[in-house]
């Protein structure tokens, strides 16, 4: 029996001022998915998970969010943007962010007891419990990530699209952070952009290559050649996965993909 299809994305086309950002993009996501979007910057990842959210209209085409305009349904979603430099000297708890993921439109007054209680579980879930008064300013960046995480999932979402989440983060916050989504897609469907393709291979079963045209490929079959097609030249992985003494050289699994286990995440 097919699962149910919770995001479809129908012949799509955006441009920026005439500029084309996506051609024809056509895919769908299925109910339970682990699926993970890569491509290079400007290839047009972030500004699919803005359609798929309805914050933005395509030229032409179609988004169905749960079956339904985007705009419709998109409260059933838990988004995680990009993280974001915000103001060290801003008085604001863990507690304060994780609770901005139960604003309602029109709301006015106190967050009731039960939105308080919601964000208890959410900052559980994520490993965080006790730190609910701390200074958000206080935490270290992979403790940031994953009160943003909490925030996301505050609203007990259907789905949960996440922008980056690894950004910025070391490599122990990384795999916590990934335990976390693997935990958290035994509930619900997890679309995340990413630029780790080690993160890719460890975690999905699926991947959407975005390079102003959209390719869908089950991980396993995310080769060398595939990639060099996306991003245009040979590139190198980073992976975290690998226990043993430091070499250099090609990932058995994907033939012609360079293999670095002691350079930085970016290298």
């Amino acid at each position: 029996m097919e699962k149910p299809t919770v995001v479809s994305v129908e012949d799509v086309s955006f441009s920026y001022e005439n500029v084309p950002v996506l051609e024809n993009v056509r895919f769908r996501v299925y109910d339970g998915d682990f699926t993970v979007m890569v491509g290079p910057n400007g290839g047009g990842k972030t500004t699919l998970l803005k359609l798929i959210l309805g914050l933005l209209k395509p030229s032409s085409g179609t988004v169905r969010l749960l079956g339904s305009p985007p705009e419709k349904t998109r409260e059933r979603v838990g988004y995680m943007p990009q993280y974001q430099r915000f103001d060290l000297q801003f008085p604001v708890t863990v507690t304060d962010v994780v609770l901005m993921g139960r604003i309602k439109r029109g709301a006015f007054g106190p967050y009731p007891k039960t939105d308080r209680e919601h964000a208890r579980k959410a900052l559980g879930e994520v490993g965080l419990s006790g730190l609910e008064k701390r200074s958000f300013s206080a935490l270290s960046g992979g403790q940031r990530q994953r009160v943003l995480l909490a925030r996301a999932l505050v609203s007990e979402p259907d789905i949960l699209l996440l922008d980056e989440p690894t950004a910025n983060v070391d490599t122990e916050a990384e795999t916590r952070l990934l335990g976390i989504l693997e935990t958290l897609n035994r509930r619900m469907t997890v679309l995340l952009v990413t630029h780790d393709l080690g993160f890719v291979s460890a975690s999905s079963g699926n991947c959407i290559c975005v390079n102003r045209r959209v390719f869908l490929h089950p991980t396993a079959e995310l080769d060398g050649e595939a990639l060099r097609k996306l991003y245009g030249h040979d590139i190198r992985v980073v992976r975290h996965d690998v226990i043993g003494s430091p070499f250099r050289g090609q990932d058995d699994r994907n033939p012609g993909i360079q293999n670095d286990e002691t350079e930085g995440r970016n290298g």
